[in-house]
């Protein structure tokens, strides 16, 4: 079996390992891959918006499934471009994946099937925008309708904040295109958590619930990033509060999807704020989360290719029969173990940093760690950093403590010029 993954970052890698571990014992290509995915994968030199391309090598090698990684790839419609040649895939169509490309599309769509959110508007005009800032106090998050790299949301503080914020979204275009509609949302207090559920347009399976870490620094404080650690699962909540969470969110969403003519095959992502009025979904995303995946998938007993295989075969419902799981059953999925994830990252991330800075100390893969490569890549035989968010380190353990020492005693090890890394990942919960 050839297996296709789509992406070159921490998720991707995870998604590879997960695969290489398969019982279905597959040949595994990366599009491009990084400087880890090359221990157990080919990597190949297309890039994960190179759609054509990506198409004339599936074609090529006669690759059994893709999976595809990124958010930009399935907006732009590569399921659709694959699907229509015959290929089996694992991610949803252009305008199924519209519940991330557009965030003025998701909160109508919560709003149409009274999924639980936020109060918003949404806007492409400045001075309407800035008209409701003032109106509402300007505790308030402004966020850009389109992709921007988990970076487009910003919380706001004040009504200045907030005023400059649409401003340099709407008028100055911080975002390109992804911000010529901003999406304005009453601020909600709370924790985070993460549910993340497999889907082939009718049934679901939620795994491991999980929650991501978004601001640089520690005490969640500083710009918001791509993630800079993660844990899975959440033992402060009982199984059935978090089954009664998912059931609240995914079948109304997986049902009008399907009545839009835009049936979900994929992984479906929903970010929830757990507020004192109960959870409130913040954000849909098309894709698996990164970091979250690289903590959720080393816990999974399950094979994460058979059902991922069964997604793009139509055939979830008929896996989980055979498997005596029902929709909302991730322990089964999860088994017992804790996974705790801290990135890695370069100095200057989220904004500006260096690159080419090489990377020495790295700990070696063991039953109780591993070293998932983000921006990484091999240079004249050196591991070198190409990215922001470097290597995300996962620690595993019988109990949540455990797993966070572990993590965090591998990721000391890690040494490149100007690494940093938050000191709070699962710690303060």
């Amino acid at each position: 079996m050839k297996v296709l993954i789509v992406g070159s970052g921490g998720r991707e890698h995870a998604l590879a390992w997960a695969c290489s571990r398969s019982g279905l014992s597959p040949q595994i290509y990366c599009a491009p891959g990084n400087g880890g995915t090359t221990r157990i994968a080919e990597n190949v030199d297309i890039k994960a918006d190179d759609l054509g391309d990506i198409v004339d090598f599936v074609r090529k090698e006669t690759v059994d499934l893709t999976i595809v990684g990124p958010e930009a790839p399935l907006v732009n419609g590569l399921v659709d471009k694959l699907t229509a040649r015959g290929y089996r895939v694992f991610g949803p169509s252009k305008s199924a994946a519209g519940i991330e490309g557009s965030k003025s599309f998701s909160k109508s769509l919560m709003q149409e099937t009274g999924v639980p959110t936020a109060e918003y508007r949404t806007f492409t005009e400045f001075d309407e925008a800035r008209r409701y800032i003032l109106e509402s106090g300007g505790n308030v998050v402004v966020k850009a309708s389109g992709l921007a790299a988990g970076k487009g949301a910003t919380v706001c503080i004040n009504k200045e904040e907030a005023v400059l914020v649409a401003e340099a979204m709407l008028l100055k275009c911080k975002f390109g295109d992804a911000s010529r509609e901003i999406v304005i949302e009453k601020c909600l207090k709370g924790s985070e958590m993460s549910l993340m559920a497999f889907s082939d347009g009718e049934d679901y399976l939620l795994l491991p619930p999980s929650r991501d870490h978004k601001r640089a620094f520690d005490n969640d404080e500083g710009p918001n990033t791509g993630g800079m650690g993660a844990y899975s699962p959440l033992d402060e909540f009982k199984p059935d509060e978090i089954a009664h969470t998912a059931e609240s969110v995914f079948p109304p969403v997986l049902k009008r999807l399907a009545e839009l003519g835009a049936p979900y095959h994929g992984l479906l992502y929903a970010g929830l704020m757990l507020t004192s009025d109960g959870p409130r979904v913040l954000e849909f995303n098309c894709r698996f989360g990164d970091p979250e995946t690289q903590a959720q998938l080393p816990i999974m007993i399950e094979d994460p290719l058979e059902i991922m295989l069964a997604v793009s075969e139509n055939r979830l419902g008929a896996w989980m029969a055979e498997h005596n799981c029902a929709s909302n059953d991730w322990m089964k999925l999860g088994g017992d173990r804790h996974a705790v994830t801290v990135v890695a990252a370069a100095s200057g991330y989220p904004a500006g940093y260096a690159k080419g800075m090489k990377i020495e100390n790295l700990p070696e893969d063991t039953d109780g760690v591993i070293i998932f490569h983000a921006g990484t890549s091999l240079k004249n035989g050196d591991l070198v950093t190409t990215g922001g968010r470097v290597l995300a380190v996962t620690g595993l353990g019988d109990s949540h403590r455990e797993a966070v020492e572990t993590a965090y005693g591998s990721i000391a090890q890690v040494e490149f010029k100007g690494v940093r890394f938050r000191n709070d990942i699962g710690r303060g919960r």
